[in-house]
Formats: C-alpha cells, structure tokens, sequence
C-alpha cells in the first residue's frame, strides 16, 4: 500500500516543476483545445518511459557524464529558442471555437511535447534520482513505483490540458496572442539556461 500512494503522489507532485514542458502544453490547449493538450502530454509521458527504460538498462553513466550532458542540453537549448522565438514571431495563433485538429497537428504536437521533454538533461536527472530511491525503498515493487509516479504526472498533465482548453473560450484573440507572447519569452528564457548549463557542466 505505501508504494502505491507513495509513487502516485510522487507523480502528483512533480506539478510543482515549471519548466518549457509546462508552457508547451499550455501553449498546444489555448491554441487547439483539449485534443491539442493531450497531444503534448502523450509526448511527455511517452519520453519519460523511453527516459526510464534508457537508465534501467545501464545508460545512467551516460547521461551523467559532462561531455553527454553538453550536447544535451545544448540542443534542447536550441530547440526551445526556436519554438519560442516562433511564438513571438508567429502571434496569430487564435482558432475558432468549432476547429477540429487534424492528424498532422496531433503528431507535430505529440513530437513536440516528446522532444521538449526528452532532450532537457534535468530530465533524466531526476528519473535517475527516482530510480536510484525506488531500488533503495522499494526493490520488489520498482516498476509499479515508477508506473504510478509515470500514472500522476499525466494525470496532472491531463488537468492541465483541459482547465487550458476550457480557459480558451474565455479569451479574445488579443488576450490570446500575448499569452503565447509570454509563453514565448518564458521558452526563450528556459533555452537561454539550458545553454548556459549545458557550458557551465562542460
């Protein structure tokens, strides 16, 4: 019983981390509602199994290395300056109330919320952390402790998606736009600390 509300309330909290994954799923449900949150938030979730299964089998000296970490962070780096200067650049982004999203939209957005997620070394950081105190606490029920952290960080994620989407209708496009303008220079900002992190760890 203590692995089950240990693990998921362990997921639950990690809402208190505001990072780039946070305002590309806000920015993905303002823009395409629910569908358009959830989208990224399957991105999220789905690198953060693949993030788990690369440090279970022994990967975990890899992303721990210095050199590694570099171009990690670095391109993550990159990745977050292009998105957010593309929301500065780009602000018309209102869509009607009856838009339905499309399968390309979907994917880009899964991709989106995958690679966001996937390439911050902070990431990996703390699933290496989390594996590291599962195996300490709870060595019979690791993975079902790190399926329920995994089952309250998309729960929280889902919320997200949806108080997001529901806020939409509650926003003229103007209001929107700079929304996605804060939401930009906020991207902009996380790209600027992943590559001062990722020179300062070199």
């Amino acid at each position: 019983m203590e692995v089950i509300v240990e693990g998921f309330l362990t997921g639950l909290a990690m809402i208190i981390f505001i990072g780039p994954v946070l305002f590309t799923l806000l920015q993905a449900s303002l823009r395409f509602g629910f569908k358009g949150g959830m989208a990224v938030a399957i991105g999220i979730i789905i690198s953060d199994v693949i993030a788990i299964a690369i440090c279970a089998l022994g990967a975990i000296p890899f992303f721990k290395d210095s050199y590694n970490q570099f171009w990690i962070a670095l391109a993550g780096g990159i990745l977050l300056l292009g998105m957010g200067f593309k929301y500065l650049w780009k602000p018309n982004y209102y869509q009607p109330e009856d838009f339905k999203i499309r399968k390309k939209e979907f994917t880009t957005l899964f991709i989106k919320g995958f690679l966001v997620n996937f390439v911050n070394p902070f990431v990996f950081l703390v699933w290496i952390g989390l594996i590291g105190y599962s195996q300490e606490k709870f060595p019979d029920d690791l993975i079902l402790y790190l399926t329920l952290v995994l089952a309250g960080i998309f729960l929280t994620d889902s919320l997200k998606a949806y108080f997001a989407g529901r806020l939409k209708k509650f926003l003229a496009p103007q209001r929107l736009r700079r929304i996605y303008h804060v939401i930009g220079i906020l991207l902009i900002l996380f790209g600027f600390r992943l590559i001062y992190h990722a020179f300062v760890i070199s």
